[in-house]
């Protein structure tokens, strides 16, 4: 059994498309500039979110975007999107709340890592999983650097008392494929998230469709 297990958040434990679509286009909307359907959205996920802004704004990453428009639209969206994350806004995938309860009886160590801000991630685990045993809660802060750096994983495996190897991160994206490979401790993909399945299955890692599937992987 993966006894050590660190999850990512959106497009892994909650779909959470809807409610960062609305808190991006009504940053957009505050700014006069054009709004983007859920489907677009979906394909700016996964990097932060001043990346997000700079896709919304129409630039391929960070570094490429006019820094003063740029800031705007981040702050705003930070402004904007905690208080539409809620209700049907994000919920939880269907039957993970069963899976981490499975794992918590079982005694497995379980935390969330994310590169959604930590002033939405927590607020956000802890209403949606309040039964859950995360320990930590981290979402991108000053602390620790975005993944894919490891900085933040090897946080948690010092935090837990043991080598970074014996984590499993569990995510949606090669982000978090390229974060577990930068810091040497295994990963699982999962398919029903916001990246391309056909680039997880190239990586190479345990790529699965089911939360059921995921969870006879990490219990066998």
């Amino acid at each position: 059994m993966k006894r050590h297990i660190v999850f990512d958040l959106d497009g892994t434990l909650v779909e959470s498309l809807p409610g960062i679509a609305e808190g991006v286009n009504r940053a957009l909307a505050a700014m006069g500039r054009p709004q983007h359907p859920r489907a677009a959205v979906r394909r700016m996920i996964g990097q932060g979110a001043q990346h997000l802004c700079a896709c919304a704004l129409g630039y391929a990453d960070v570094e490429s975007a006019p820094q003063e428009e740029l800031h705007t639209l981040h702050s705003l969206f930070r402004q904007e999107y905690p208080h539409c994350w809620q209700g049907a806004y994000t919920q939880p995938y269907p039957e993970v709340r069963i899976m981490l309860s499975r794992l918590a009886a079982l005694g497995a160590r379980m935390a969330v890592l994310s590169n959604k801000p930590h002033e939405v991630t927590l607020p956000m685990v802890q209403k949606l999983f309040p039964t859950t045993p995360f320990s930590p809660i981290l979402g991108h802060s000053t602390e620790f650097p975005r993944k894919p750096s490891p900085a933040a994983l090897q946080y948690i495996a010092r935090a837990w008392g043991v080598d970074v190897s014996e984590l499993l991160l569990v995510g949606d994206s090669l982000h978090d494929a390229h974060t577990a490979a930068n810091a040497g401790c295994e990963v699982a993909l999962v398919a029903w998230g916001y990246a391309d399945v056909r680039r997880l299955v190239a990586w190479g890692a345990p790529t699965f469709g089911t939360v059921d599937e995921l969870l006879r992987y990490l219990v066998k």
